[in-house]
């Protein structure tokens, strides 16, 4: 084989503490690989994964998600970890340039094999190596005759040195917990004296079924000479029947890294699209480097063929914006019913595995989202995500891990971003699924945000990306907050859609949704409970109901909550644990369904929206759909049904109606297919007591390709003297009665101005509590003040 891997990924690691500076001091880099040596009775580890997870493992700390453990195990970021592991390379790899690759290291390290410096790294997501032809071990030894030891130093403790470089830890849903380890694979790789490096694929769309990709390959030439070689690779459907194309280049490279780029003309192409959009048509592209009638080297990639672009949203003009937002797939228009991810999976990566990955994204696909952001508080995803969203369609918007802080302006910070992002790019650039690439995550939002540099951090970023990405790049999201107005930005740009819940009662959904006039909501916030079996895994039982300090530990506001229970039900639902969570879950669906149907409407001139989040990555009682245990919270059901491509969607103005009034609605159908509805059913009926009130109908409508129409209004006098709920159910049906989509609200009886002064006295409460206490864990429980 011209290129042999040896992976050195598993349990076979072993790891123990050392404090600052110890580790060398004792001479812990310099151990050869000896049978039971000293390291012998470390703790065992797994790589890829991090400290904590192994530590947990080893007994040596709790689990940091029970309870409130987290803080117990800060100590554990005071220290540096020493990282080793035993291992014999394969013969056949003598004779070749043997590299040891690092996929990625949180936070920085140092490196050591057979007691040879092999130099550090610091950055949490560029790939680096180190050249071992020399330095590595054939001899035949018990285990192996090569020692591997890694010092991770002590992680950084102040995010705005880091973004960028490394994930958040510091924020509104973080513990102050700084994760670090060898989060991905660790790898030596032999090759010939000349390899391909850094495949590159832009693709351009030229019809239905013509595409051209511009391919470009990094070939490296180890030897000292020029050498004459031959590019040579196949293009071939991998899941479709797309024909194979063959290429092949001759090419003179010099010593060191040399770029080569062709361009394939692919005939009868198999488009690859969005799961709503078309199919998802998946290429195998094979590249080789032959001399004669040796292969040097080879390798492959999957790729999709699609184009993406981007063009202005109609409706506003450039004083109201200045930048597109609206996403186009190969030509047709993309309208993003997605949800923020809220991932990895687990915040310990330790806890990630492929299974976790699957189920997750088989739940988004299951809940008709399309498009999943990945914003900067968390990391860009690991290959398998984006390989996932490949094969079912999900796009995919990645942000680099910039958030919510004014960062350094100073060269030496700036050109370690730039490698990180730049590093990012070329991991995940050739994904079909990977449609845009934003600079930062609310880093225009306050006023020494308004002062730092953060705007020309972001432009900066958009400049060096671009050199490696075809890939539309934003700045920053939101781009229309009061301070980047004040910096220049145009009013109606992006809104993140949070203040719903932050300002936690202050106005009701019917209020505050509607007002917001934007191109894009990237972020959208609702809140709830995770189902009971969950909260008993990470909530002790003493403090499940009456709930005690884990809960807000957890990030359960519980004002909030309340009040929210109160603004769906009128009740804030607190006779037991059971009767919370439900009605916590039920008043987050309410929520999300009313929120996105509002923003659903309004395309073309709104070109998409983000729940945020799907999911959770800690145990929590916040925002995800789904809870970090993977299981679905009952509002699952109301995205599901808001972000079906084909919804019947009913408007109105206010959730509680009067008795005796009339309640008034409109009745709206939006399509995000590339494909009409001729001569469908539109139907409706109000429900009250679980009887039909008498006012039901149905109207033939035509459904035009990717639209929002108005089609009717209806009107129901409630009773005088009724009380509770009403409902109302919509739905579009084909020329047989075969049902394509329905849809359920739930109304309330009830006075709004009444509730409204209910829900405003409830917060003053709450506020009163929150301006004594701050946002403390213990300020719902203020007895924890007084300490005997």
């Amino acid at each position: 084989m011209s290129r042999i891997n040896l992976d050195l990924s598993g349990f076979r690691w072993q790891m123990e503490r050392m404090r600052p500076g110890q580790g060398e001091k004792e001479g812990l880099h310099l151990l050869p690989a000896e049978y039971q040596g000293t390291h012998f009775s470390w703790n065992f580890a797994n790589v890829p994964g991090d400290v904590y997870t192994d530590l947990h493992r080893a007994n040596e700390i709790a689990d940091p998600y029970f309870g409130r453990n987290m803080h117990r195990a800060k100590w554990v970021a005071e220290y540096e970890w020493w990282y080793s592991r035993r291992f014999a390379v394969p013969d056949d790899m003598q004779g070749k340039k043997i590299r040891l690759i690092f996929e990625g290291v949180d936070y920085s390290c140092s490196v050591w094999l057979n007691g040879h410096f092999l130099g550090r790294h610091e950055g949490m997501f560029s790939e680096f190596e180190f050249d071992i032809t020399d330095a590595v071990s054939f001899a035949d030894w018990r285990d192996g005759s090569n020692m591997l030891m890694i010092k991770l130093d002590p992680p950084p403790k102040n995010y705005r040195n880091c973004g960028g470089k490394k994930v958040n830890f510091s924020g509104d849903y973080f513990s102050g917990l700084v994760p670090f380890g060898i989060w991905r694979p660790v790898r030596v790789e032999a090759t010939d004296q000349v390899r391909i490096d850094n495949l590159r694929t832009d693709v351009t769309v030229q019809g239905d079924n013509q595409a051209q990709v511009e391919l470009s390959a990094q070939i490296v030439n180890h030897t000292g000479t020029d050498q004459t070689v031959e590019l040579v690779g196949t293009l071939a459907g991998k899941n479709c029947d797309g024909v194979a194309q063959s290429f092949s280049q001759s090419v003179t490279v010099a010593p060191g890294e040399n770029s080569v780029s062709t361009t394939l003309k692919v005939e009868d192409a198999k488009l690859w699209w969005p799961w709503d959009m078309g199919e998802q048509n998946l290429y195998q592209l094979d590249v080789a480097l032959q001399q004669g009638d040796k292969e040097l080297d080879a390798t492959s990639e999957v790729i999709g063929l699609r184009q993406v672009t981007m063009d202005f949203n109609p409706g506003y003009t450039r004083d109201d914006n200045e930048y597109p937002w609206t996403f186009f797939i190969n030509g047709k228009r993309h309208f993003l019913r997605s949800a923020c991810w809220g991932g990895q999976p687990s915040f310990l990566y330790g806890r990630n595995t492929l299974k976790k990955y699957e189920d997750r994204v088989a739940m988004v696909r299951e809940a008709n989202i399309n498009n999943l952001r990945i914003f900067g508080w968390h990391p860009p995803e690991i290959p398998d995500f984006y390989r996932l969203c490949d094969e079912l369609g999900i796009t995919v918007w990645t942000n680099f891990t910039l958030a919510t802080q004014a960062y350094p302006s100073d060269k030496a910070f700036v050109d370690g971003v730039l490698h990180e992002c730049i590093e990012t790019v070329k991991q995940r650039r050739n994904h079909a699924s990977n449609i845009f690439w934003m600079g930062g995550e609310e880093v225009f939002f306050s006023g020494a945000h308004e002062e730092s540099g953060n705007k020309q951090l972001m432009e900066v970023i958009g400049d060096a990306v671009a050199e490696h990405t075809n890939i539309p790049y934003g700045l920053a999201s939101p781009l229309s907050s009061a301070s980047a107005q004040n910096m220049g930005f145009k009013p109606h740009e992006s809104i993140h859609a949070n203040e719903h819940y932050y300002q936690g009662g202050a106005e009701f959904m019917e209020e505050y949704y509607p007002s917001l006039d934007c191109a894009i909501i990237p972020e959208l916030t609702a809140a709830s409970a995770p189902n009971i079996e969950s909260l008993k895994k990470f909530i002790p039982s003493d403090e499940l109901w009456p709930m005690g300090p884990s809960w807000a530990y957890h990030w359960a506001d519980i004002d909030i909550l309340k009040n929210l229970n109160f603004e769906v039900f009128g009740d804030y639902k607190m006779d037991s644990l059971e009767e919370f969570v439900e009605a916590t879950q039920i008043a987050q669906g309410t929520v999300i369904q009313f929120a996105l149907e509002t923003y659903r409407r309004r395309k073309p001139k709104m070109s998409g929206v983000a729940l945020c989040h799907f999911m959770t990555h800690v145990p929590d009682i916040k925002w995800g759909i789904i809870d970090y245990y993977g299981e679905k919270k009952r509002s699952f059901e109301w995205l599901k049904r808001t972000y079906q491509p084909l919804l019947p969607s009913l408007q109105f103005d206010k959730r509680r109606w009067n008795a005796g009034s009339e309640f008034n609605a409109g009745l709206w159908v939006v399509n995000d297919y590339q494909h009409s509805f001729e001569g469908v059913t539109l139907s409706w009926r109000v429900l009250y007591q679980g009887n039909e009130t008498g006012v039901a109908g149905s109207q033939a409508v035509n459904v035009a390709t990717d639209s929002s129409a108005h089609y009717v209004d209806i009107a129901w006098l409630l009773p005088d003297n009724a009380e509770g709920t009403f409902e109302v159910e919509i739905s579009l049906s084909d020329a047989s009665g075969k049902t394509l989509a329905d849809n359920h609200y739930t109304l309330l009886v009830g006075d709004q101005a009444a509730a409204k002064a209910q829900s405003l006295k409830y917060l003053a409460e709450a506020t009163e509590r929150l301006e004594k206490c701050g946002h403390s864990v213990y300020r719902y429980w203020p007895d924890m003040w007084e300490m005997e």
